[in-house]
């Protein structure tokens, strides 16, 4: 991945519609820690690999805790490794693992921290018994050119050729990298944004508000927050995969076999969350795109401004224009549920 999430405790406060997300995984997750193999150091060896600050970590690692535990006993020491990126605010993820009162911390499990991205490996060959990655895989290692906007759905189609030759080489590599560090018979969960659709129509379901955020961003130029050459120079390194994507890589002569693919349709999770309070449901959207995305938006603003800019662009000039509409759903997210095993 190119950047980070928001740090400073912010994406632990407004990544709620991730966490949702995460719910569609825990049964799965639940099944597989059932079976993982016990590695070095007698331990399970559990990987979390994309944690950002950690709070969305907490019920999937507490659940694999508790499925290993009822297969070794409640003895069973379990290291639990979370990766980002090295810039990743890992002092907030450790604060979280250390004083939530839902932390899966209990006597016998370890947790740790690999700072690096996850599309190499992290991990020594053999040593992993368990993986799990929730909303970060859709990251590309890096923005792999131009677009004529920001975001994927504006790709020109020569463009688009690029984009969907770095998707395919980034999920190849995120698989060789998990092959070498799990042991045979490990399982790896992922769950993922997906694609509505195919080809250049394809979608993630968050592009009405990414087209609010492009008339955002041109409103800041035209009032001198923002230069033409920043505003060209912005781009958010995502891709969103369809279904042929995620099994292109396994078959023959894959070292890994996937044993399940689900596509779920979960529509807006904001919108289902302040369905009692609709009116904080821009404020809502806002805040969650900015720790998500403007990280990686404005990567290239010098850094005394980028929090000024990320103020006026989600908290003022998006949430007003989600203000100003008919009180509605904005986004319309799709999952991909994977089951990925390393046969013994």
């Amino acid at each position: 991945m190119s950047s980070v999430m928001e740090g400073g405790g912010h994406y632990n406060a407004h990544a709620s519609a991730q966490a949702a997300a995460a719910t569609f995984g825990l049964d799965v997750v639940a099944a597989a820690a059932a079976t993982a193999p016990v590695g070095p150091g007698s331990a399970v060896v559990v990987a979390d690999y994309g944690a950002s600050e950690g709070r969305n970590s907490l019920a999937p690692v507490g659940v694999v805790v508790d499925a290993v535990r009822r297969v070794h006993g409640e003895q069973q020491p379990v290291w639990v490794f979370h990766t980002d990126l090295p810039d990743n605010d890992f002092a907030s993820l450790f604060r979280t693992v250390a004083d939530d009162p839902h932390s899966y911390r209990r006597p016998g499990v370890y947790p740790a921290a690999v700072g690096g991205s996850f599309y190499e490996q992290l991990f020594p060959a053999g040593s992993v018994g368990l993986g799990w990655s929730s909303i970060a895989v859709h990251w590309l290692s890096a923005a792999p050119g131009p677009l004529d906007g920001f975001w994927f759905t504006t790709a020109t189609a020569v463009q688009y050729e690029v984009w969907a030759r770095a998707g395919a080489a980034d999920w190849s590599a995120f698989l060789t990298a998990r092959a070498a560090e799990m042991l045979p018979g490990a399982r790896l969960v992922v769950v993922v944004g997906a694609a509505h659709g195919d080809g250049p129509t394809r979608r993630s379901g968050a592009e009405r508000s990414m087209d609010e955020v492009a008339r955002g961003v041109q409103a800041l130029v035209e009032r001198g927050l923002v230069t033409d050459a920043e505003r060209a120079a912005m781009v958010i390194p995502a891709w969103y995969r369809t279904e042929a994507e995620w099994r292109a890589p396994f078959g023959a002569g894959s070292d890994l076999v996937l044993e399940q693919l689900e596509l779920v349709d979960i529509g807006d999770p904001l919108w289902r969350q302040t369905r009692d309070d609709p009116a904080a449901y821009p404020a809502t959207v806002a805040a969650a795109l900015r720790v998500s995305f403007g990280p990686s938006l404005l990567a290239g603003l010098d850094p005394d401004r980028r929090a000024t800019v990320a103020a006026e662009l989600f908290d003022g000039h998006l949430a007003r224009a989600i203000a100003a509409q008919p009180p509605e759903p904005w986004f319309d997210w799709r999952l991909a549920v994977l089951e990925i095993a390393k046969p013994r």
